[in-house]
C-alpha cells in the first residue's frame, strides 16, 4: 500500500475513532481550561485581604495579578510548536501539572514576593493550556461534530470568568482566602489522571527549528503591550510609562512581523492570515471579546459604587448571566452542526445588540431584577455565537497548522480583550468626567428651585444635630454626590450603547462570512499518534 493511500485511510477512520472518544477526553480538556481562565479573575476579590496578610500597598499586590497575565500572553504564541514538536498531549499534561503545582505553591505563599514568583509559575502552565487543548479538540474531533465539541470547551471560556468573582467572594468571606489557589491541586490531579488515561497524543511528523528571535521579540511585545495597555485605565494614553511600554510593545510586535515574514521555520504562520474565513472569524471574535470584557468591567462599577452592593453581592448578581452563557454554549454548538455560523452570528449579535441597548437605559431606579435580565439576554446572545465563530475559522486552517492557528487566534484575543478593557475604561472616564461638567453648570446656584433644595437639604442636617456651617457643608456635599453619581450613570449608558453599535458592527462582518456545503462535509484528517 502507498504512502499516500495510508494517509488517506487514516484519514477516513480518523473521525469513526473520534466518534467513539469517550467523553472523559472532553472533561480532562474543559476543566484544565475551566481552572486556567478561573485564575485570571478569582484572584481580583481576594486581593484586598492578601493586601493586609502581606501588608504590602496597592501597587505591590497589584502585580499578583498582573504577572499572570502578562506571563500566560507572553508564552501562547511558542504553544503551536511546541505541540507540533513534543506532541499536545504531552504539553498539556506538562502544562496542567506545571499549573497545579504553582496553585499548590500560591496557597501557601508567605510573602507578596513569593506569591508573585508562585503565581507566575501556575502562569507558565496556564496560559498553554488554551491553546493546546483548542488545538486537540479540533484535530480528534471530526469536522461534522466539531460545533457541539467546542461549544461544550466554549463552556470554560465563557463561565469562568464570570463565576470566577462570585466564586472568590465567598471564599474570602466564608472560607480561607488561600483556598482560591490550593482548590486546584485536588481538581488538577483528578485532572492529571483524565488526561493521561483518555487524551491522545497528536504529534506533528514536521520537524521545524525553534524561532528564538520570533519567540523573544513576541514574547516582549506582548508582555509590554499588555502591561503598558493594563496601565491606562489608572494613567491615562498620555502618561509616560503606558507610552514606554505601548510604545516598547508595538516595536517588538513590528519587529516580530519582520521576522515571521523572512524566517524558514516561523514561530506563527502569519499567512493564516491570508485566509478569508480565518481573518475574519478571528477578527469578530476579538471584537466580540472587547464588547464582552468591557461589559464585564464596568457592570460592577454601578453595582458597586452606585448600587452599594458588597463584592460578594455584585458577583452574585453577575452569577446568572454566566449561567446562560454556558447554558447556550452546546446548544450553539449543536445548531452550527447543522447550519453553520453565518445564521447563529447574525441571530446572536441581534440579541446581543438590543440586550445592550436596553442595558443602556440604566438608572438609579433599575431594579437588580431588571438588569439581570438584561446580562442574561446578552450573555445568551454572546454564547449563541462565539464558539461556532471560532470553530468555523479554525476549521479552514490546514490539520498541519492548526496548532499555530489556535495560538494565533488566541494571541489576538488576547491582546483584544486587553485593549477593550484600556479603551472601554478611558471612554468611560471621558464621558464621566463630560456629564459631572455639564451637570454642575446646569446647577445654577441662583436658580431658586436649586437653592430651596439645598435649604431644605442643611435644615434637615441641622435637625441632626450639626451646625448652620456643618449643615450647609454636607448639604453641599451631597448635591455634589449626586452629581457624581448622575455623571457615572451616564457615562455608563454611553459605553453601553457604543457597545451595542459594536454589535452591529460585528453582525455585519459575519454577513461576510462565507461557508461551504455542510450537508455530507468529509472530516479533515487526523494527524497520526
Amino acid at each position: 500500500m502507498s504512502a499516500q493511500n495510508e494517509q488517506e485511510n487514516k484519514g477516513d477512520k480518523a473521525p469513526q475513532a473520534a466518534a467513539k472518544l469517550p467523553g472523559f477526553a472532553m472533561v480532562a480538556l474543559i476543566l484544565g481550561v475551566f481552572m486556567a481562565i478561573l485564575d485570571t479573575s478569582i484572584v481580583n476579590v481576594a486581593i484586598p485581604k492578601m493586601m493586609s496578610v502581606f501588608g504590602v500597598n496597592q501597587s505591590q499586590i497589584e502585580w499578583v495579578v498582573t504577572a499572570y497575565a502578562l506571563v500566560s500572553g507572553a508564552l501562547v504564541p511558542a504553544t503551536g510548536f511546541l505541540g507540533d514538536r513534543f506532541g499536545y498531549k504531552k504539553m498539556y499534561v506538562i502544562s496542567l501539572a506545571i499549573f497545579t503545582i504553582g496553585s499548590g505553591l500560591c496557597g501557601i505563599a508567605w510573602s507578596n514576593n513569593a506569591m508573585i514568583v508562585f503565581r507566575i509559575v501556575q502562569a507558565v502552565g496556564g496560559g498553554a493550556m488554551m491553546p493546546i487543548s483548542m488545538a486537540m479538540i479540533l484535530r480528534m474531533i471530526p469536522v461534522e461534530r466539531r460545533g457541539i465539541a467546542m461549544g461544550m470547551f466554549g463552556i470554560a471560556i465563557m463561565f469562568a470568568p464570570a463565576t470566577g468573582p462570585t466564586l472568590s467572594g465567598y471564599i474570602v468571606e466564608y472560607l480561607d482566602w488561600r483556598l482560591i489557589f490550593t482548590i486546584n491541586v485536588p481538581i488538577g490531579i483528578l485532572d492529571l489522571f483524565l488526561s493521561a488515561a483518555f487524551l491522545r497524543e497528536f504529534k506533528s511528523e514536521v520537524k521545524r527549528r525553534f524561532d528564538l528571535a520570533g519567540f523573544l521579540t513576541s514574547s516582549l511585545g506582548l508582555a509590554s503591550l499588555l502591561y503598558g495597555v493594563g496601565l491606562v485605565s489608572e494613567k491615562g494614553w498620555t502618561d509616560h510609562e503606558v507610552l514606554a511600554f505601548v510604545l516598547t510593545g508595538l516595536v517588538s510586535l513590528i519587529a516580530f512581523i519582520t521576522i515571521e515574514l523572512h524566517v524558514k521555520d516561523p514561530l506563527l504562520d502569519l499567512s493564516l492570515m491570508k485566509n478569508w474565513t480565518f481573518t475574519l472569524t478571528v477578527s469578530i471574535s476579538s471584537l466580540v471579546t472587547v464588547i464582552m470584557m468591557g461589559v464585564l468591567f464596568l457592570l460592577p462599577i454601578f453595582l458597586q459604587s452606585v448600587s452599594g452592593l458588597s463584592a460578594v453581592q455584585t458577583g452574585l448578581l453577575l452569577l446568572p448571566q454566566a449561567l446562560m452563557s454556558g447554558f447556550m454554549m452546546p446548544i450553539a454548538g449543536a445548531l452550527y452542526d447543522k447550519i453553520g455560523a453565518k445564521a447563529i452570528a447574525v441571530i446572536g449579535m441581534l440579541i446581543t445588540a438590543y440586550a445592550l441597548y436596553l442595558t443602556s437605559q440604566l438608572s438609579m431606579e433599575t431594579s437588580h431584577g431588571t438588569i439581570v435580565f438584561w446580562m442574561c439576554l446578552r450573555a445568551a446572545g454572546m454564547g449563541l455565537m462565539m464558539m461556532p465563530m471560532q470553530t468555523a475559522g479554525m476549521s479552514t486552517v490546514p490539520m498541519d497548522k492548526v496548532g499555530q492557528g489556535t495560538a494565533l487566534s488566541n494571541t489576538i484575543r488576547q491582546v483584544s480583550g486587553a485593549f477593550g478593557i484600556a479603551w472601554l475604561s478611558m471612554l468611560f472616564t471621558d464621558r464621566r468626567n463630560f456629564h459631572s461638567a455639564s451637570y454642575a453648570e446646569q446647577l445654577n446656584m441662583f436658580s431658586t428651585s436649586v437653592t430651596d433644595q439645598i435649604n431644605r437639604l442643611q435644615n434637615s442636617f441641622v435637625a441632626l444635630g450639626q451646625s448652620a456651617s456643618q449643615a450647609r457643608a454636607s448639604a453641599l456635599s451631597y448635591v455634589a454626590g449626586q452629581v457624581q453619581i448622575e455623571a457615572t450613570i451616564t457615562a455608563l449608558d454611553d459605553v453601553f450603547i457604543l457597545t451595542a453599535a459594536l454589535s452591529l458592527v460585528a453582525l455585519a462582518l459575519s454577513l461576510l462570512i462565507k461557508e461551504k456545503k455542510r450537508k455530507g462535509e468529509p472530516g479533515m484528517p487526523m494527524m497520526g499518534e
